[in-house]
């Protein structure tokens, strides 16, 4: 798959977690499902299934997490704006799950990469244990 619709499935995927958090904050159903729909569409679009590995190596999660962060700023910025500390609250709570689920996903990144460069390496014994001190040589 191209890489710039890896690029555009991203686009789409915050996106959609904006628009569906702002229906839910403002209680429109319709921008909520249409939110849901576009969430959907990029995530097809930047699926590891559609073609190719994980562009630029970016786990899911980090994706999303973004968006609920973006969509928590959205939700307690309309709590500030109309003096709803209850909508405030909500908001700062999806911003800190946003964190959390961006953070497990760089995790799974870090791993995925560590996993590379050992499968990468010519001899990963070699490279742990330069000197061969731990080999029965």
């Amino acid at each position: 798959m191209d890489t710039n619709r890896r690029i555009e499935g991203i686009g789409r995927q915050v996106k959609g977690a904006v628009m569906e958090s702002l229906g839910v904050a403002i209680g429109d159903s319709k921008l909520v499902a249409d939110g849901s729909a576009e969430r959907a569409i990029g995530d097809r679009l930047n699926s590891v299934e559609a073609g190719g590995e994980q562009l630029a190596g970016i786990d899911t999660d980090r994706i999303r997490g973004i968006g609920h962060q973006i969509k928590g700023a959205v939700i307690e910025a309309i709590g500030n704006l109309v003096g709803n500390p209850q909508l405030q609250s909500e908001g700062v709570a999806e911003r800190n799950a946003g964190k959390e689920q961006n953070a497990a996903g760089g995790d799974r990144d870090s791993a995925r990469a560590a996993a590379e460069r050992t499968r990468l390496s010519p001899d990963p014994v070699e490279k742990a244990d330069p000197k061969g001190v731990g080999s029965r040589r």
